[in-house]
């Protein structure tokens, strides 16, 4: 899509119209002529619409930014928080992977190739082939600092995953075995001629309960560290710190109470494998990408996509012209005037699908092959001003494509699991209405101010294996200011030796409604160049 809008056309005394502009007019080619526009387009945006904000704007990726990355971010880990409360007999703790600081930002490099072709002097034909790079500069940095998290890397997801496993499998075996033990020994003090059995049958309620203790332990420790086969949270508490120490105590309490029924099998040296790597400033995307964390994406951020985008074909057909299609007129003739056309063509989906194993991704087109529509009126008020009315329509037809289910919010980025499946896609339809007040100063020179509003409809995803899913309707005001030069005026005189315009157009948001869109300024810098235009 093109965020630019069209930069002003006038006169200059004794003159209709010297100036054109950038963006849409009705203009026609020359019978037999082309145009060529190059140039460069680019797309900007660090904050989107979000409706019900207090400024009525978020910056990107805001809502990730938090002091302490832990359940909230990544629900997932909410039962490992749960066992680690256990194994400390701290209700209080909240997991933390430290402070994660959070800064979007999306750019896009367009460079658009377009030709115009006159096949007569009110039928022209248009060919445009954008060459696309988009970027994800967004960045996210977890825990700065080196402090700030309360666990760290589980052991036995690194390489020393073995010794890590295998102590942590010692430890259940043990709390296995003095299970079984006190078990065993509960049954065979039940018999009342059975001996050795003083303080289980002074007690016989607390081993019951340490039994019940014990398996519990366990069940807790498997959940945080794993066992002797597997690992088990992504993080657990950090070797040395007050939270590793608590879980020991809390294994040599359980240690002490079974021996006071005369079972020995927890040695005094039975703990799991602490943390001793903690994720720090580039270690977002093992969040992301590592299965343990259950996040299931296979990048994050900073990524960048080339190629060719969406390519348009269109005919457009001057319905009314007071110049009466003639170039020279338009140019050197002084008078009011109107002028009007329609435009009607396909938009062939050639841009790439998006890639599904990166949640920032940033697509260098739709990819859904759509009608086009457009109309455009020019009204000539005097010598040095006019004004354009343009209208847009863009019907995307529905397609297959692969998504990631469930969609996700900004906030719920790191949560459960995703995964890729198809899905018939419908893109909303979208239209959209310019107006394009222009002003001439002299013979070579326009500026122009341009409002613009888009409406850009619902877009539908009926998955394959899942629910329909919807991505809300959404409206997006803008404002523009362009600035041009051309040499048409002096070339259709005989003094300049080229045709052609030079325009320069900055867009800039207002504001957004419906669901969340992104708030993008533009600049564009087109140049025009013309073959087989009259001259006198």
């Amino acid at each position: 899509m093109s965020y630019a809008a069209c930069t002003l056309g006038g006169t200059s005394t004794g003159m209709a119209q010297a100036v054109a502009g950038i963006g849409d007019d009705a203009i026609p080619i020359p019978r037999g002529g082309y145009r060529l526009l190059v140039g460069g387009l680019w797309n900007d945006y660090r904050a989107v619409f979000a409706p019900g904000s207090t400024s009525g704007r978020l910056a990107l990726l805001g809502g990730l930014a938090t002091n302490a990355f832990g359940t909230t971010q990544l629900p997932q880990l909410t039962p490992v928080q749960a066992s680690i409360r256990a194994l400390t007999g701290n209700s209080a703790f909240a997991l933390s992977l430290g402070e994660l600081e959070a800064r979007g930002e999306v750019r896009q490099s367009v460079a658009p190739i377009t030709v115009d072709y006159g096949v007569t002097r009110r039928l022209s034909l248009r060919l445009l082939v954008p060459y696309v790079e988009s970027r994800d500069a967004s960045q996210l940095v977890l825990n700065r600092a080196g402090t700030g998290a309360n666990v760290g890397r589980n052991p036995a997801f690194l390489s020393t995953g073995a010794t890590a496993r295998a102590a942590n499998g010692a430890l259940v075996g043990q709390i296995d075995a003095a299970r079984a033990a006190l078990a065993a020994e509960i049954t065979r003090c039940s018999t009342p001629t059975e001996e050795q059995c003083a303080a289980i049958r002074a007690n016989p309620a607390g081993a019951q309960a340490l039994v019940s203790r014990a398996a519990a332990t366990r069940t807790h420790l498997v959940t945080v560290y794993g066992d002797a086969t597997r690992g088990g949270a992504p993080v657990v508490p950090l070797n040395g710190s007050a939270l590793h120490t608590a879980v020991v105590s809390g294994i040599g309490a359980l240690r002490t109470d079974f021996g006071a029924f005369g079972i020995t099998a927890i040695p005094a040296s039975a703990q799991p494998a602490a943390a001793t790597v903690i994720l720090g400033p580039g270690s977002i995307g093992t969040v992301a990408s590592d299965s343990s964390f259950g996040v299931g994406y296979g990048r994050l951020g900073d990524t960048r996509r080339a190629g060719i985008g969406d390519v348009d074909l269109t005919a457009s057909l001057l319905l009314v012209d007071s110049f009466k299609a003639d170039q020279l007129r338009r140019l050197l003739t002084p008078g009011r005037g109107v002028r009007s056309n329609v435009t009607l063509g396909w938009r062939f989906g050639t841009a790439g699908a998006d890639r599904t194993d990166d949640a920032f991704d940033v697509p260098i087109g739709d990819g859904a092959n759509a009608l086009l529509a457009r109309s455009t009126t020019d009204v000539l008020f005097n010598r040095w001003a006019w004004m354009s009315a343009t209208v847009r329509a863009v019907l995307p037809l529905a397609d297959q494509v692969a998504i990631l289910t469930p969609l996700r919010d900004e906030a719920g980025t790191f949560s459960a699991p995703v995964a890729a499946t198809q899905a018939q896609r419908t893109l909303g339809n979208r239209f959209e209405i310019e107006l394009a007040p222009r002003v001439a100063i002299g013979d070579f020179f326009g500026v122009s101010a341009a409002y613009l509003l888009r409406y850009w409809g619902s877009d539908l995803y009926n998955a394959a294996d899942g629910p329909r899913l919807t991505v809300a309707s959404r409206t997006v005001n803008a404002a523009a200011l362009g600035f041009s030069f051309s040499t048409l005026a002096s070339y259709a005189r005989g003094r300049s030796r080229f045709p052609a315009e030079v325009i320069y157009t900055h867009t800039a948001p207002l504001s957004g409604s419906g669901a969340l869109t992104p708030a993008i300024s533009t600049d564009r810098l087109e140049l025009r160049v013309y073959t087989g235009f009259p001259r006198r």
